[in-house]
């Protein structure tokens, strides 16, 4: 497909929320108590849910499969582009980008642990623990899915198909690792900062432009990236606490004359 049929758009809409935000953590025994809770939560959830919460997981369910449709004719456009941008994207995308699903997003932790001790702000140091504790947990999470699954990468062979699933311990492909362990870290931080809205608009922008990097440098299929979104914001609210009046993740497709792409807008 030419690259000017196809637009990719991410939209987050970020409508009230009822949310206690946590200045109170310490790097203690009851934080590490709290670790363990969350773990515990994380492991049983599925056995706890009640009609409304498998309601929404049906819907990010169907909804990321239903990406798949337009896996290939997305991965062909960014292919596209990375071709006419040629050496400088990649290596805006791989030094600026892709690092916020690793080393940067804990970078982050650790700049905002040093400003709370520093500066005795208490509330920074509890976001830099539950973002650092939001991370390991959505780190390890997604390697289960990611086993099973047995995605094959798109950049895996020659004509790979977005449906080839080879089963466990076969692909890494779904859900994005790295996507998912940026949103972990920029819920939590949203969370924290909801009162002050530049700061859930920047976490919720770069998470989404590293996810974007993925797509760009051909590592992930448009699904694999919106379930590690998805997956990552779920782990970073349950750490944090979240409480939100309506949840649902929605993908519109969209058309435009001859351009044609979806939105993606998650409830938070």
């Amino acid at each position: 497909m030419k690259k000017n049929k196809f637009l990719l758009l991410f939209a987050l809409f970020l409508p009230s929320v009822l949310i206690a935000q946590v200045d109170t953590l310490q790097l203690n025994r009851t934080f590490a108590k709290k670790c363990w809770s969350d773990t515990k939560k994380l492991v049983t959830t599925p056995v706890r849910w009640d009609s409304r919460d498998w309601g929404t997981f049906g819907v990010v369910t169907a909804s990321t499969a239903a990406l798949m449709l337009v896996d290939e004719p997305v991965h062909d456009a960014f292919l596209s582009w990375n071709e006419q941008w040629g050496d400088g994207g990649e290596q805006f995308t791989s030094n600026f980008l892709e690092p916020w699903g690793a080393k940067y997003s804990l970078a982050v932790v650790g700049g905002l642990m040093g400003y709370g001790l520093l500066a005795g702000d208490l509330k920074s140091q509890s976001t830099a623990l539950m973002a650092g504790e939001s991370f390991v947990l959505a780190s390890l999470l997604v390697r289960i899915p990611k086993m099973v699954l047995g995605r094959a990468r798109p950049d895996s062979g020659e004509d790979v198909s977005p449906f080839r699933f080879d089963g466990p311990f076969e692909g890494t492909s779904m859900p994005s690792g790295h996507t998912t362990a940026v949103f972990a870290v920029a819920s939590v931080i949203a969370n924290q900062y909801a009162d002050r809205p530049v700061i859930p608009i920047l976490s919720y922008g770069i998470a989404t432009a590293a996810g974007i990097s993925r797509l760009y440098d051909g590592r992930h299929w448009l699904s694999d990236v919106v379930a590690g979104a998805a997956m990552g914001i779920a782990v970073g609210n349950m750490v944090s606490g979240k409480q939100a009046k309506h949840k649902r993740l929605a993908v519109l497709p969209w058309a435009t004359g001859k351009r044609v792409g979806v939105s993606l807008a998650y409830n938070l």
